[in-house]
């Protein structure tokens, strides 16, 4: 059985709202990670502070990639705020920056549940401010394939228990990546794992991304032929219920397949800002 990983969700009759996020990891050290959002509900209501639903990788002062499944809502008043240069997401005086989602963009493709095409692009509504702490995840060639370990990282619980705690500080762990063809057989009885998917995670299952940490970013440290610097190689899609099983890798969306459609959409954004 696979599903979405994102929170407070019921998918293919699984509850995945005690199931955990980030498993077998370490924290963050704060700000290493300039290109990892947070995305949060806001209740519109001062006595409810914000929630965290999902993960995002910033691609430019005013872009965010993550995964369609994490366009949601929870209440009627409230909207969606990307968070960047957070680390302590329970910290009200922490120096991160906040926007408010202008607009939600869905691949045309994604089905609405577990399937291929699970990305949006986000714009917000007043550009981030770029430094040390925020700084757009430069993208791979399109599709461009990676071998050897990737980081993904996000906020969330470190065990598989029924109660889970949710650690306020991002979080991070090193994944191999899967080949496909290995990840198909290890998933066999499935029929929505695609050729534009990306598979990570060890064979016994030790560490592994799990709900709300969908969106997040999935990044190669080892650079390309061209660049030393992090790429951005998948976003967090879907995986085993429960989290962090054995033989079960991780899927995420995998961006070298999605580049055009990315630049398309962005370019396409800014002409209708102009």
């Amino acid at each position: 059985m696979s599903t979405l990983l994102s929170s407070r969700q019921c998918v293919i009759n699984e509850c995945s709202d005690t199931v955990n996020r980030i498993i077998g990891g370490e924290e963050a050290v704060p700000h290493e990670l300039p290109y990892q959002v947070s995305l949060q509900w806001n209740y519109n209501d001062d006595s409810t502070k914000p929630m965290h639903f999902c993960g995002g990788a910033l691609l430019s002062d005013r872009w965010i990639v993550t995964a369609a499944h994490c366009k949601t809502s929870y209440t009627d008043d409230g909207f969606i705020e990307a968070v960047a240069g957070a680390h302590d997401i329970a910290d009200p005086l922490e120096d991160n920056q906040r926007r408010k989602v202008e607009d939600m963009m869905v691949h045309t493709q994604y089905c609405g549940t577990v399937c291929p095409n699970d990305i949006a692009l986000i714009q917000v509504v007043m550009p981030f401010i770029l430094g040390d702490h925020v700084k757009p995840i430069r993208l791979p060639q399109a599709k461009e394939v990676f071998h050897g370990d990737a980081l993904v990282s996000g906020w969330g619980a470190t065990t598989p228990a029924l109660v889970p705690e949710y650690p306020d500080k991002l979080r991070k762990v090193v994944l191999p990546l899967v080949d496909y063809d290995e990840c198909r057989q290890l998933w066999y009885e499935v029929s929505h794992l695609a050729n534009t998917n990306v598979c990570a995670g060890p064979e016994d299952g030790s560490k592994a991304a799990c709900s709300a940490d969908s969106g997040g970013p999935l990044v190669t440290l080892n650079g390309t032929q061209v660049s030393t610097d992090p790429v951005l190689i998948g976003i967090v899609s879907w995986g085993p219920f429960p989290c962090a099983s054995p033989w079960r890798p991780n899927v995420f969306t995998g961006i070298a397949y999605f580049i055009d459609w990315i630049e398309e959409h962005m370019k396409q954004g800014l002409i209708d800002d102009s």
